[in-house]
């Protein structure tokens, strides 16, 4: 990815904001999506071979990091899909990490895939505007496993 896009939406460029969000920028996750179609979607962002999917089944998916060994994400009827996000993101750790786009937000979610390097750089020279356009994996998830009311009246 061109990074050139990431720095003037940290800037605050408003059509680098617009664009952002895009499928070639972040990995689109609808909210139909399974565990295979949301594993698929995060592995197009990280060299071939990197990222795969295992044995699936309404109890866990099976995440396959090359080199590491397989990790069983369990999942429930409440927030799978971040539950999956965020057992993506500790599986891919410390290499790589996910973050949610938040300026694209409603059915589905706009989740932005970089090497920790990159992260550590930009939370340093841009901590605001890294607040205010990413969420962490782990807190998109807990923010969903919060009741409806804890929800609406609290912020991720």
């Amino acid at each position: 990815m061109d990074r050139s896009l990431l720095y003037r939406l940290l800037e605050g460029d408003a059509s680098a904001a617009e664009a952002f969000g895009e499928a070639d920028t972040c990995a689109v996750i609808d909210w139909r999506d399974g565990a295979r179609e949301i594993v698929v979607a995060i592995a197009e962002f990280l060299p071939d071979g990197t990222l795969a999917v295992g044995h699936v089944d309404a109890s866990g998916c099976e995440i396959l990091v090359h080199g590491k060994r397989p990790v069983t994400v369990p999942l429930s009827a409440n927030a799978t899909q971040e539950n999956l996000l965020a057992g993506i993101d500790r599986a891919l750790a410390p290499a790589y990490r996910l973050r949610q786009f938040r300026p694209v937000d409603g059915d589905g979610y706009a989740i932005y895939v970089a090497p920790e390097p990159v992260w550590s750089e930009i939370e340093r020279a841009y901590p605001q505007a890294t607040e205010r356009f990413f969420l962490s994996a782990e807190r998109l998830a807990a923010y969903w496993s919060k009741g409806y009311w804890r929800r609406l009246f609290g912020k991720p």
